[in-house]
């Protein structure tokens, strides 16, 4: 049995770390730095081995949440500015402009919320008001004890009540009865919580960046959630007109050929449906031009193979579970909306609306934040180690594995979890992200991951 522990002096380190890159094969590791309160400041990855396409067969494609799979991100986004305006207390666009696409936007997309929101905190410090933090923060602890039905949000933000002095507050009878009272909303709650202001207000401190952090994440998280409380109370349509405008577009949505990709991956499609590459070709974002009879020739093919060797899907997200099981069945609620305008015949489908509608029908594998710790997310590599897991995957199969992201620091989990073969696909929000660690860029998305790159499979398949 080997040893649990191997010890290494200072001499004997570089020697070991080198061995390791011999016994796995690999030229590269990454340097991924830690959360502040993880001792060690950074941990040492190394990366599987690149494995460039064409792939002989891909047993399983692995794949993010936000960005990749959903268009989730201008949501986050959207939320994160919320946070900075309410501990700011600049809330209209005239006393701050919003978050910076060129200085916040690569860095608070991709990694935790947790780090997102120590970078906001860091950069917008100098414009903190202590009493628009103290507001807000009572507003979050109240709304997500009184409306979230999470455990782990309630006991979070619990812990960071205690530990910004607010443990009589918990406690306070009349505190309780407000939570129990049916009357806390994203709309009521500011007035509701004004009493309890005035009377524990003055207990209210963030001692330290991390209690500053931690209330800055509540404030984001009650936003983030009560859009999502009311999209899965089925507002959905209502909120995007009311936040989006008139532009026809969803707060959460499918990204451009993700409910055909997902068919198709899973062997639903065959040669018969190739007039869904009409599909695509509306969909593509940008790429190599593909004329109709080629993409439909193409798609043909890919439905044959597929539907002879489906490929396994997990889907990995550094959301918590509240986050992704709402996000998908909505998403998915949408894509089996627009399978129903496919040019294929009703039965077909009704077929197909059905299946994409239930995730456990499209997803072999469902991992996300709430299976890890915060400070073990992406760029670390559990996440994804725990779908290889879970899609039952052994070692020898990860070179026939696909992983998809749109974030640096998702290329970098996939790779330090063993997937040789980690796709970009880059969104208007991440297309300044470091791909430097992808395998691939498709800057086209999943259409041309698809018709541009025959899903990464020879040509002929």
């Amino acid at each position: 049995m080997e040893n649990l522990a191997e010890y290494l002096d200072l001499d004997g380190a570089p020697q070991r770390l080198r061995r390791l890159a011999e016994q796995l094969g690999v030229s590269e590791f990454a340097v991924i730095r830690n959360l502040e309160y993880v001792f060690s400041p950074f941990e040492i990855y190394p990366l599987a081995p690149r494995v460039r396409p064409p792939l002989p067969h891909i047993s399983a494609f692995v794949m993010d949440m936000d960005g990749t799979s959903t268009t989730t991100e201008p949501l986050a986004l959207h939320a994160l500015e919320y946070m900075v305006r309410r501990f700011t207390g600049r809330l209209t666009r005239d006393a701050w402009p919003g978050l910076d696409e060129q200085r916040d936007y690569p860095h608070v997309i991709g990694n935790s919320n947790f780090r997102h929101t120590e970078f906001l905190v860091e950069r917008y410090r100098e414009h903190l008001d202590p009493a628009a933090l103290r507001q807000a923060f009572f507003e979050a602890v109240c709304w997500t004890l009184a409306v979230m039905d999470d455990a782990q949000r309630h006991q979070a933000v619990s812990e960071h009540a205690r530990a910004c002095g607010l443990g009589a507050l918990l406690e306070d009878a009349e505190f309780r009865r407000l939570l129990a009272s049916g009357q806390v909303s994203s709309a009521t709650v500011g007035q509701l919580v004004e009493p309890f202001v005035a009377r524990f207000g003055d207990a209210f401190r963030c001692a330290h960046s991390g209690q500053l952090v931690a209330a800055a994440l509540d404030i984001y998280y009650m936003r983030y959630h009560s859009i999502l409380h009311a999209i899965a109370a089925g507002r959905g349509a209502e909120l995007s007109r009311e936040l989006l405008g008139a532009t026809g577009r969803r707060l959460i949505e499918p990204m451009p050929g993700y409910e055909v990709f997902l068919s198709l991956v899973k062997g639903w499609l065959s040669a018969a449906d190739a007039g869904l590459c009409e599909v695509l070709l509306t969909g593509r974002q940008e790429g190599a031009t593909l004329q109709p009879e080629a993409a439909r020739a193409c798609l043909s093919r890919l439905a044959e193979h597929f539907r002879r060797q489906p490929a396994r899907v997990a889907l990995v997200t550094a959301s918590i579970r509240y986050e992704a099981e709402v996000t998908m069945r909505e998403v998915l609620a949408v894509a089996a909306e627009r399978v129903r305008g496919w040019p294929l015949s009703k039965g077909r489908r009704a077929e197909l609306a059905e299946r994409l509608a239930n995730p456990a029908v499209v997803f072999d594998a469902l991992v996300n934040a709430s299976d890890a710790c915060e400070h073990r997310l992406k760029p670390h590599r559990d996440l994804y180690s725990l779908a290889l897991h879970e899609l039952s995957l052994p070692k020898a199969d990860y070179r026939f594995c696909v992983g998809l992201e749109d974030t640096e620091p998702g290329i970098i989990a996939l790779r330090a979890a063993g997937i040789g073969c980690a796709v970009a696909l880059p969104n208007r929000d991440t297309a300044r992200q470091n791909y430097r660690a992808a395998t691939l860029i498709v800057r086209g998305g999943l259409p041309e991951l698809i018709l541009g790159r025959n899903l990464l499979l020879p040509e002929g398949v």
